[in-house]
């Protein structure tokens, strides 16, 4: 299904009333599809989904997988879904276990809602199918459009044709991302130095808040308020470092009477710097608790997710139809405690049913967060207390020094304000000099960043370019050159053969810049643009093929591909080309209603197995 729609794209056989070869009609009560695959490590999967079942929804796919086709029948059932949200990359996703059966590294590509989606696999398969009803339209493929996909047939032809294009857009995509790296790197540190600033009352200037190239950069200058007006903190260092040593020269009032007061002050601030000491110590043991608790949240947060996860999963299976078990999604770990299970079964009373256990679940993950928001509150008060506790200590430290210093010194010992003015001129020196130092070191880390910033802006540049590399124009090249021939095979009547080429930015054909499409007033006949759209697959795949990165899925499923009445004579000609695909390994199907006659006509001398249906009925009843 190539739309948003969850009706499904069959008849009356499989969804309604079912005529049968007897001559009978009968209510359809169940219908499926079911498909065997192989892949090149030869591995096998059989995939079965219901059209139409009892209680079963379409969403359901049921899956086998073995080494080989004969222990297909031999396997334990795995129930997956699709055309639900996490089909491409859920553990249960049948999209994600198809993809990875094929061998597809499904990249990551530009959204329009979003900045990357996946390149889903529905962005694909239309390179490789085209239906009746709608597929033979245009010429290009018809892509969906409700994925979200910028550009969805430019990237899904990338990826098959295996395009350094598509890695060039990846790559385009992890340089944005260090580019915002380097922003919150640069914000982060000016932040960091305005703080600094902050608490001395001073001011950065002339600095820039945004990153900037090495050309444009300028050093930042710490201003501080004197006398109502901003100098520099370095010049202002240079007039408290002079009046510090004017009292030191002059000296100040003696003072040996305060003796024993200074005496009993010394010992109440070495009581502050060991009591403060204690308190940091302690604070740091919390704090080491406190980062182990959340450690052991994150954990236990991330092992509830993907176990609600899990349950969700099977619920979704559950309201599809499928009648396994919790097992399918077991994984015989204890999701409380971690540990491994016996396997042994314990009759411990009521179980929980799944709804019910879901509940719990969510309301332990909410538990979980709330213990989560609280550890980190904690953490922060505990980090905001020990700074604070650090500036005490400090302080303490330094008046327990000038006491020391005061008792040991001559008995004419200077006066308390003029030592309160000392220590204050040498505190101020000294945490003005480590916030110079700061931004110091702020302005070598922001030297860094604009370097690593104008290294990010050239990549850029360069990966912004449109410029193909050699390699994807010979790929492009071959697959025009392919392109041109089999217009000219199948006698394109309406435009020169020349004329059309495969455009290199869009990757689709156009005539004179223009996307070929069917048009009266440019003349493309209906015939023409089935016999471009016949080119454009088959050159796709051949140009895929001979690529080193090669993405196709070897893989080509045509539904009634003779439309709008094509000259025969065209016909054989694809069908001769058709056999060429599947002598170098490309599986071609190729539906028809067409009078077996007339078909054989077409297919003299080709190589095909015919599977016809014995009578005029595709379909038969289900028996047993």
């Amino acid at each position: 299904m190539f739309s948003s729609s969850r009706k499904p794209p069959f008849g009356p056989a499989l969804l309604t009333v079912a005529d049968f070869p007897d001559g009978n009609r009968s209510p359809v009560r169940e219908s499926w599809v079911s498909l065997i695959i192989a892949n090149e490590q030869g591995a096998y999967m059989r995939c079965k989904r219901f059209v139409r079942g009892d209680g079963i929804d379409t969403a359901l796919i049921m899956t086998w997988k073995a080494g080989s086709r004969a222990e297909l029948e031999q396997v334990s059932r795995v129930d997956m879904f699709v055309r639900q949200p996490g089909a491409a990359f859920r553990e249960l996703g049948f999209h994600r276990e198809l993809a990875e059966f094929l061998g597809w590294d499904l990249p990551q590509v530009p959204g329009f809602n979003t900045a990357e989606v996946s390149l889903y696999l529905e962005a694909l398969f239309p390179l490789f199918y085209v239906e009746q009803k709608s597929g033979w339209s245009g010429v290009a493929p018809r892509m969906p459009t409700y994925l979200g996909i910028r550009d969805v047939l430019k990237r899904s032809v990338e990826y098959v044709l295996g395009l350094s294009a598509l890695e060039r857009l990846t790559a385009l995509a992890a340089v944005k991302g260090e580019e915002d790296d380097v922003k919150k790197r640069w914000q982060s540190a000016s932040d960091r130095l305005g703080e600094a600033a902050k608490s001395l009352n001073c001011r950065v200037f002339l600095h820039q808040e945004t990153p900037v190239t090495p050309a444009r950069r300028q050093h930042c200058v710490i201003e501080v308020m004197e006398e109502d007006s901003w100098v520099p903190l370095e010049q202002q260092i240079g007039v408290w470092r002079q009046q510090l040593g004017e009292l030191e020269q002059n000296g100040v009032e003696p003072a040996g009477e305060h003796t024993q007061q200074a005496r009993a002050e010394l010992s109440t601030a070495e009581t502050a710097v060991r009591e403060a000491g204690a308190r940091i110590r302690l604070i740091d043991e919390q704090l080491n608790l406190s980062r182990t608790d959340s450690d052991a949240l994150a954990s236990r947060s991330a092992s509830l997710d993907a176990e609600r996860n899990r349950l969700a999963d099977l619920r979704k299976l559950r309201s599809l139809g499928s009648t396994l078990g919790i097992g399918s999604v077991s994984r015989d770990i204890c999701p409380t405690c971690g540990q491994s299970l016996d396997g042994r079964e314990t009759a411990t009373g009521i179980a929980a049913d799944l709804d019910q256990t879901i509940a719990e679940i969510e309301a332990e993950r909410d538990t979980v967060r709330a213990a989560t928001q609280s550890s980190e509150q904690r953490r922060t008060t505990l980090e905001r207390n020990r700074s604070s506790l650090q500036a005490a200590l400090h302080g303490a430290m330094r008046q327990a020094r000038a006491l020391r210093d005061e008792l040991a010194g001559p008995s004419a010992v200077p006066s308390r304000a003029q030592v309160q003015q000392q220590i204050l001129l040498a505190s101020s020196v000294e945490r003005a000099q480590r916030l110079l130092d700061l931004a110091e070191e702020a302005d070598e880390y922001f030297d860094e960043l604009s370097i690593r910033w104008q290294e990010v802006r050239d990549r850029l540049a360069d990966l912004r370019d449109g410029t193909l590399s050699q390699g994807d124009q010979q790929i492009i090249s071959r697959m025009q050159s392919s392109f041109q021939a089999q217009v000219r095979d199948y006698g394109l009547r309406s435009v020169p053969p020349s004329d059309l080429s495969i455009d290199e930015s869009a990757l689709i054909p156009v005539n004179d810049g223009v996307e070929l499409t069917f048009d009266l007033t440019m003349g493309i006949s209906a015939s023409d643009m089935i016999r471009t759209k016949w080119a454009y697959y088959l050159s796709l795949y051949e140009a895929a093929i001979a690529s080193p990165r090669n993405q196709h899925a070897r893989l080509l499923m045509l539904d009634e591909p003779r439309q709008q009445e094509t000259d025969r004579g065209s016909l054989a000609a694809f069908v001769r080309r058709l056999e060429r695909a599947a002598a170098s390994g490309c599986q071609i199907i190729y539906a028809t209603s067409e009078d077996r006659r007339d078909l054989e006509e077409v297919l003299r001398d080709v190589q095909v197995a015919m599977l016809p249906a014995a009578g005029p009925h595709l379909l038969a009843p289900a028996v047993g």
